[in-house]
């Protein structure tokens, strides 16, 4: 494989209509330092770019790529696969030291507002849901897992939006936001988390679908899709309840030691 060090935007478009994490790439592109290699610089047929913590693949799997390709992403990488034709090159090449995570991506078409809203239940009376504000990423859950990681140079309050979820001490117990700069005019990723993994005690009470249907709302009335990605069984659950459906099963990979 050999690194692209020149002409990356023409590299870029050929990712153009890529049928997983399409914001991510938007995100990555407009944000991001990122590595691209390819199998040929005149006419590629095989294309790795990553982006920590992913490599995220393109075009069909070269079987005179395999080796470069092996030595390129090594134990610890995270895959993105397209299509079937790489999963199977995958599972081949790295044989028990790959881990599969099947995905599902969902339909927001048939969302709607009146459905949303029967969904909700009524908060606990210590906690209640607000607008994010700065205050509310200087510290806590919000700083930790979003912007550390997608929004360091980026002002989260211009380029993003969302709700938090806080008690009456104004701890953060929960959020539903755009995962990543909002670049399209169109579309934004849902990201939604309630309760810390060192204290659970607000999850699976209804809570989570109460804060992401009333940020789904919002997303609705700014005119935005609000895309799901779902990485688990339980996220799943939560899309189809909200009225989402499912249109994509595909696979992250993580190569294991």
């Amino acid at each position: 494989m050999i690194q692209v060090k020149e002409q990356k935007i023409f590299y870029e478009t050929l990712f153009d209509h890529y049928p997983v994490f399409d914001l991510f790439l938007t995100y990555a592109f407009n944000h991001r330092d990122y590595d691209l290699y390819v199998d040929n610089l005149a006419n590629p047929k095989t294309l790795i770019l990553y982006v920590s913590p992913a490599f995220i693949l393109l075009g069909e799997p070269l079987d005179s790529e395999k080796d470069s390709i092996k030595t390129l992403m090594g134990p610890g990488a995270w895959i993105i696969s397209p299509n079937a034709s790489w999963d199977h090159f995958l599972t081949k090449l790295y044989d028990e030291h790959l881990k599969t995570f099947p995905r599902i991506r969902f339909d927001d078409s048939k969302l709607s507002i009146e459905h949303l809203k029967s969904l909700r239940k009524p908060l606990p009376p210590e906690l209640k849901i607000v607008p994010i504000e700065q205050k509310h990423l200087k510290e806590g859950m919000i700083k930790d897992q979003i912007i550390n990681h997608f929004y360091q140079n980026i002002d989260f309050l211009e380029h993003g939006f969302g709700l938090a979820l806080v008690n009456d001490k104004d701890v953060i117990h929960g959020f539903a936001l755009t995962n990543y700069p909002v670049d399209d005019p169109e579309y934004i990723e849902v990201s939604y988390r309630v309760g810390y993994d060192d204290f659970p005690y607000y999850r699976q009470k209804g809570i989570g679908t109460t804060l992401v249907s009333c940020f789904i709302e919002e997303c609705l009335n700014r005119g935005y899709h609000p895309v799901w990605d779902a990485a688990n069984d339980v996220s799943a659950h939560i899309a189809r309840k909200l009225g989402y459906q499912d249109v994509l099963k595909w696979n992250m990979y993580h190569i294991t030691s």
